[in-house]
């Protein structure tokens, strides 16, 4: 499995916002530019992750995208978002059944080869669910998870980071 390239600029979206300064929305041409992609999927994108109430959108002047305030979002419900339930084991025909047709009580064993590979997919959305946005931010900052910036001004907003950063090390 990998992941979708919608998935993964949906998890970088994510990303992004969770560094937003909360207060201050984020446009979506900032978005676009700063990840490359184009206006139109980048839509596509937002509304799914809007309509699953991970992201909060206000259109217009001085509207954009934030986080869900309080919210932690796994990747599980990223995933989803965007793809629907997870299901890399789906049988779309009945292949295996004609493989043993004639075959005495194979109706039963083959009720439990679908038991066995809907457990793969329940372990994976198990594994999804156990990985936050907070937890990507975490390990990737550090000892500067609780960084919060103005990415419609990253970089005034990165000068000002580093510049206390500085501050701070001459204490």
């Amino acid at each position: 499995m990998h992941l979708t390239k919608g998935t993964e600029q949906a998890i970088c979206i994510m990303i992004l916002l969770y560094i937003q300064d909360r207060n201050i929305y984020l446009s979506s041409k900032e978005i676009s530019e700063r990840l490359d992609i184009s206006q139109t999927y980048l839509k596509k994108i937002m509304r799914k992750l809007v309509l699953n109430k991970l992201v909060k959108a206000n259109p217009g002047v001085g509207g954009g995208y934030k986080y869900r305030p309080k919210k932690k979002v796994t990747f599980y419900q990223i995933y989803k978002a965007i793809n629907g339930k997870v299901e890399i084991f789906v049988l779309k025909s009945d292949y295996i059944e004609k493989i043993f047709t004639g075959v005495r009580h194979t109706h039963t064993r083959y009720e439990e080869y679908l038991e066995h590979l809907n457990a793969i997919n329940l372990a994976l959305e198990e594994a999804l669910n156990s990985f936050t946005i907070d937890d990507v931010v975490a390990n990737i900052l550090k000892e500067n998870v609780d960084i919060k910036l103005d990415w419609n001004k990253w970089e005034k907003e990165l000068e000002n980071i580093y510049k206390k950063m500085e501050e701070n090390k001459g204490l």
